[in-house]
């Protein structure tokens, strides 16, 4: 059976030349079409995906694709084709106005180049200016409100945008990580708690996939002065999509290395491994486990201590009676999260402050609460300072988020570290923005607009 050729496919106006100048460069195939055509040509669009290897998809929305994301007659066919496009590395772009309805100053720049022609497209385009009037109207809030749900269901986000210069941006480099076969990454702050135990973690996760389900997999790292980014890149035939199953695979496989060393001999005879193999893996990796789970409670027990040690210093004129020692002891040991097996060295990140014990009582000056809360933070969060909103933001992550945690997390850390390559600051300002939208009307209109205010005013962006 001979091989699909691998194709990038487009869909609307997002392939412009600064972007496709570098697939051409490498010799990639890409094709454009256009969501905004008949329900015969989503049917030829959802057949590339039989006729081709797709590789990755990059999707501009309009108005006109919101309104017929909602018609009947494509309801159907907007099931099948955006079930494969959830299959593969996708990105949905969609300039902010037609999201929030409110045409801001760089509208104009948006629509300028909404009919960049393509002759291939012809019927396509005459299909559109015959259904479609004012094409460059905002979609009513049903109808946006219903295409998120929809995008929602799939698993899909919508990346929002206000200049064209920021579209081209996100695509290349999106493209580029793409074709590099870029399949997972993380950003892990500086002397944050469990720093050192992530990276172990993710060299163990790396070696995992190669041993255990023999993946070709690379992991690279470069440094800001504020954090690591880990990236894993994969060979032929690794799925981006696998990997969350991968690493909850690899989680259940560690931590029963520790607790059941015989249920972790089980996990690994359904995979193409001889009985010495086994042994071996296992001997090996449950030495690491549990290397990594007293690791990870003593580090939170240095920090604990560190914690107590620096309020000691700090509160000695205003903290006299053992009473209210203890009180600050039980509010610091809450406010630490907890080492819940080894993949807390990788979640900590959503939950920075951990709320406090129901039961617990605390009657103590404010002033007080307010150096617990400061050093705490401090020795969670390691070398960067992150404000209220960035905290607001991680809680709303950990809530909303469902499989981009992980993702919108290090997007969190990258936008606020002014070192960071500015690619990947922009990349994450726009993803944080989508998450806002999507997440809007379960967040409610004031914490949303004070977040994308706090978005919008990173320095540097």
């Amino acid at each position: 059976m001979l091989e699909k050729e691998k194709i990038v496919l487009f869909l609307g106006n997002a392939d412009s030349e600064g972007v496709t100048a570098k697939l051409k460069a490498v010799g990639t195939l890409y094709k454009r079409k256009m969501l905004e055509s008949s329900p015969e040509n989503w049917q030829k669009i959802i057949g590339i995906f039989n006729e081709y290897e797709v590789t990755s998809v990059v999707v501009k929305l309009t108005n006109s694709s919101f309104d017929i994301l909602c018609e009947e007659e494509y309801k159907g066919l907007r099931e099948d084709l955006l079930g494969l496009i959830s299959t593969k590395p996708n990105l949905f772009l969609s300039h902010e106005s037609l999201l929030t309805g409110e045409k801001g100053n760089d509208y104009g720049e948006c629509i300028a180049k909404s009919n960049d022609y393509d002759p291939e497209l012809e019927e396509d385009y005459q299909f559109l200016r015959f259904h479609y009037g004012d094409v460059f109207q905002p979609p009513n809030s049903e109808i946006v409100g219903e295409v998120l749900s929809l995008f929602e269901r799939h698993e899909i986000s919508i990346i929002p945008y206000k200049k064209n210069v920021e579209m081209t941006l996100i695509v290349s480099s999106f493209i580029d990580k793409n074709e590099s076969n870029l399949i997972f990454r993380i950003y892990v702050p500086s002397e944050r708690m469990w720093a050192n135990e992530a990276e172990k973690l993710l060299q163990l996760f790396r070696e995992y996939l190669h041993k255990v389900s023999g993946l070709n997999v690379r992991q690279d790292q470069y440094r800001t002065n504020q954090g690591v980014v880990y990236e894993f890149f994969g060979g032929d035939g690794v799925e981006p999509n696998s990997l969350p199953q991968k690493f909850d695979e690899f989680s259940s496989f560690m931590e029963s290395c520790v607790s059941n060393p015989e249920t972790a001999q089980a996990l690994l005879e359904s995979k193409d491994l001889n009985k010495s193999e086994i042994f071996n893996l296992v001997e090996r990796y449950s030495k690491e486990a549990r290397r990594l789970h007293i690791d990870i409670k003593q580090e939170r027990e240095r920090k604990i201590l560190a914690i107590r040690h620096g309020l000691e210093s700090e509160l000695s004129e205003h903290v006299r009676t053992d009473h209210d020692w203890e009180v600050i002891g039980r509010v610091v040991e809450a406010s630490v999260p907890s080492a819940n097996g080894i993949s807390s060295a990788l979640t900590i990140d959503r939950k920075i402050q951990p709320a406090l014990n129901n039961s617990l009582t605390v009657n103590i000056n404010p002033q007080v609460i307010e150096s617990v809360n400061g050093l705490v933070a401090q020795q969670i969060i390691g070398d960067q300072h992150l404000g209220t909103d960035a905290k607001k933001l991680l809680e709303l992550i950990d809530q909303y988020a469902g499989k981009d945690k992980a993702i919108l997390a290090s997007s969190v850390h990258e936008l606020s570290d002014e070192s960071a390559k500015t690619e990947d600051r922009i990349t994450a300002k726009h993803r944080l923005k989508g998450f806002l939208v999507s997440a809007g009307s379960k967040i409610g209109d004031v914490t949303t607009g004070v977040l994308q205010s706090y978005i919008e005013n990173q320095i540097g962006l």
